[in-house]
């Protein structure tokens, strides 16, 4: 019988089975990233089958013995597919109230169903840094509507990269086909215990860049 930890985070994420491990491996080959910063992670290992040192952050009370499981590092070293034995750093902590990590020191922030993780962490991402993000708490819209986010790529249910410009824009378009802003984002979010499903169209992986001079991306790239 696996660990408690081991079987929880198989149970609730399929361990090399996990759906977000293609398009992290897609990033890693395409980027080559040192360190990763995982924000509202609960025990969402995942990352460390793809990147060398990864930084993750929870309040949850029972996280840090959970992530120290033995079972459960050695399931992760065992299937990693990293050049080095993957580091993995835990802070308790509420994201929001700041993290005791050098700001401009990632090289890719996640956020995966955790609150405006974007907006709290753009500080830890490097310049032209990566933020992988998905739309479940509307964080992957509002990062769309943050000037300091350039959205570069979207990875479709099936895996799919795309790229092009016009056919990203498509998943930032409402039912009517007017383009997400600000409010809608915000009103979405009031409205996400009441209503599961956003004004967007489709709610997928996304890649943004972070330049910091302007600029993002879902993938998304930083450009501040």
């Amino acid at each position: 019988m696996p660990s408690k930890a081991l079987e929880k985070y198989l149970l609730n994420y399929k361990g090399i089975a996990d759906p977000h491990l293609h398009p992290l491996k897609v990033i890693q080959n395409m980027y080559d990233l040192k360190k990763v910063l995982y924000p509202g992670c609960w025990i969402h290992l995942t990352p460390s089958l793809v990147f060398p040192f990864v930084v993750y952050v929870d309040f949850f009370a029972k996280m840090e013995s959970m992530l120290n499981d033995p079972e459960l590092i050695q399931y992760i070293q065992k299937h990693s597919k990293t050049k080095v034995k993957p580091i993995i750093k835990f802070h308790k902590a509420d994201y929001r109230d700041g993290i005791n990590e050098e700001k401009a020191s990632f090289d890719l922030l996640i956020s995966l169903s955790s609150g405006f993780v974007s907006q709290y962490c753009r500080k830890y991402l490097k310049k032209k840094g990566l933020l992988f993000v998905n739309n479940e708490h509307y964080d992957a819209t509002k990062a769309y509507v943050d000037k300091n986010f350039l959205p570069i790529g979207v990875f479709t249910f099936d895996g799919k990269l795309i790229q092009q410009n016009n056919a990203i824009l498509e998943y930032f378009l409402t039912k009517k086909d007017q383009v997400i802003n600000s409010e809608m984002v915000l009103e979405n979010r009031k409205n996400h215990h009441q209503k599961q499903n956003s004004n967007s169209k489709r709610q997928l992986h996304f890649i943004y860049s972070a330049e910091y001079d302007f600029q993002n991306v879902v993938y998304m790239r930083t450009l501040m």
